[in-house]
């Protein structure tokens, strides 16, 4: 199936394989990037937008007040920690804005932004996270997820890039390599989901489940390499930059108690 890669090759200056790695890589060490639209499945009808640029995430609340009336509250949330578990924690002082009527003349003036308590916002996983926060002395701590409007399909040839660090392996273990360059071949259709990592050092097969949520995607399921190696592993993640992809492979190893891979790659596909 993935026969025509054998052979084929594309030249991209060593410049930008490491660029491109050094992007998604940094990404995956410290876990996913929390931007997106999050909410409470057994509260729908409320929600949290987050955008995070570094190390600082805006964080807006769209809520009730006592009487029911539309309220916005919203943070500028730093980030604290250095790993925490992994996933990133941020925390503010909440405010509540109100200001001219959007349909008449707008006069920045009249805006004004009241603190009202203080938020705290960590993910503990890929797409769940605790939103804890004050509003005038009343507390609330909900665990709340990604929002999906859309599936996205990751099918398409990449050229990228890999990583791979095990850990815990018997002494007479030799990884294949702990750095490669090749091919990322995926097909993906629904729940559907293979992608072929064709390096020069190593070539393996990961087949799976996928599921979307919010911007990022997940993939389970099992995986064969040409070198020996099988078992099985998960994709937690799995994010795109314009025609880029890039994740990290969590997999069960027969001579290491775990190994990992960061992989990013770009498309070779044209958009026309």
């Amino acid at each position: 199936m993935f026969g025509f890669m054998q052979g084929l090759e594309v030249t991209i200056p060593r410049t930008v394989l490491a660029a491109l790695a050094a992007a998604f890589f940094t990404a995956a060490a410290e876990a996913s990037n929390v931007t997106d639209h999050w909410y409470a499945p057994s509260e729908s009808g409320w929600g949290v937008s987050v955008t995070q640029q570094d190390n600082v995430a805006f964080v807006v609340m769209f809520v009730y007040g006592p009487n029911g009336e539309p309220t916005w509250l919203s943070a500028a949330a730093n980030r604290y920690g250095s790993r925490v578990g992994d996933h990133p924690g941020f925390a503010g002082t909440l405010y509540r804005s109100n200001g001219p009527w959007h349909g008449g003349p707008f006069d920045p003036a009249n805006v004004n932004g009241t603190p009202v308590g203080n938020l705290t916002f960590e993910s503990f996983d890929h797409d769940r996270a605790t939103l804890a926060y004050s509003v005038d002395g009343v507390t609330q701590t909900k665990t709340v997820q990604r929002l999906t409007f859309r599936y996205k399909d990751w099918s398409g040839l990449y050229r990228g890039v890999a990583r791979a660090n095990y850990r815990d392996c018997t002494s007479t273990f030799v990884p294949a390599f702990s750095y490669d360059d090749g091919l990322i071949d995926v097909e993906h259709e629904g729940v559907s989901f293979r992608m072929w990592f064709e390096g020069k050092k190593a070539a393996c097969m990961y087949t799976g489940t996928y599921s979307q949520h919010g911007r990022v995607g997940a993939v389970s399921g099992t995986y064969v390499c040409a070198d020996g190696p099988s078992g099985t592993f998960t994709i937690k993640g799995l994010e795109s930059i314009e025609r880029a992809i890039g994740g990290r492979i969590e997999a069960s190893h027969p001579s290491c108690s775990a190994s990992s891979l960061d992989f990013a790659g770009f498309s070779l596909q044209s958009t026309d």
